[in-house]
C-alpha cells in the first residue's frame, strides 16, 4: 500500500538540490551585498557621528572665542573709557590754570590800569595846585578874587 513514487522522489531531490543552489548561488551573494551594505551604513553613521562631534567641538571652540573676545571688548571699552575720564580731567584742570592765568592777567592788568589813572589824577592835581597857586600868589588877595580862583577851579577839574 505503500507505493513510492519515482516522480516524488525526483521532485524532493530536485528540490534539495535547487535548495543548495539557491543558497549557494543566490542567498550567499544577496547576505553578502547585505552584510555589505550595512557595513557601509554603519561607517556612514560612524562618520556622521565624527562630524557631529567635530562640530560640536567646533561650536564650542567658537563659543568659548566669542567669549573671550567679548571679555576682551569689555576690557577694551573699559580701558577706553577710563583713558577718556583721565583725558577729560586733564584737558578740565589745564583750561582751570588757563583760565587762573587769564583772570590773575587781567587783575594784573586792572590794577597797572588803576595806578596809572591815579598817578595821572595825581599828575593833574598837582599841575592844577600850582597854576592855582601861582595865580592866587600872582593876583591881588581879595574874597572876589578868590572865589574866582576857586570857581575857575572846580569848572576846569569839572571838565576833565
Amino acid at each position: 500500500m505503500l507505493r513510492l513514487d519515482w516522480n516524488l522522489l525526483f521532485n524532493a531531490i530536485n528540490l534539495i538540490i535547487l535548495y543548495f543552489l539557491m543558497k549557494r548561488f543566490l542567498f550567499k551573494p544577496v547576505n553578502e551585498i547585505l552584510a555589505r551594505r550595512q557595513e557601509e551604513a554603519d561607517k556612514g553613521m560612524a562618520e556622521a557621528n565624527a562630524v557631529k562631534e567635530s562640530a560640536l567641538e567646533t561650536k564650542k571652540h567658537y563659543e568659548v572665542s566669542l567669549q573671550m573676545a567679548e571679555a576682551e571688548k569689555e576690557k577694551i571699552v573699559s580701558q577706553a573709557r577710563n583713558e577718556a575720564a583721565g583725558e577729560y580731567l586733564r584737558i578740565v584742570d589745564e583750561a582751570k590754570v588757563k583760565a587762573e592765568g587769564i583772570v590773575e592777567k587781567a587783575g594784573a592788568d586792572a590794577q597797572a590800569e588803576r595806578s596809572r589813572i591815579l598817578q595821572k589824577a595825581q599828575t593833574e592835581v598837582c599841575d592844577m595846585v600850582v597854576t592855582a597857586a601861582a595865580k592866587v600868589s600872582g593876583a591881588k588877595a581879595s574874597e572876589e578874587n578868590d572865589r574866582r580862583l576857586y570857581d575857575q577851579f572846580i569848572s576846569k577839574a569839572q571838565a576833565e
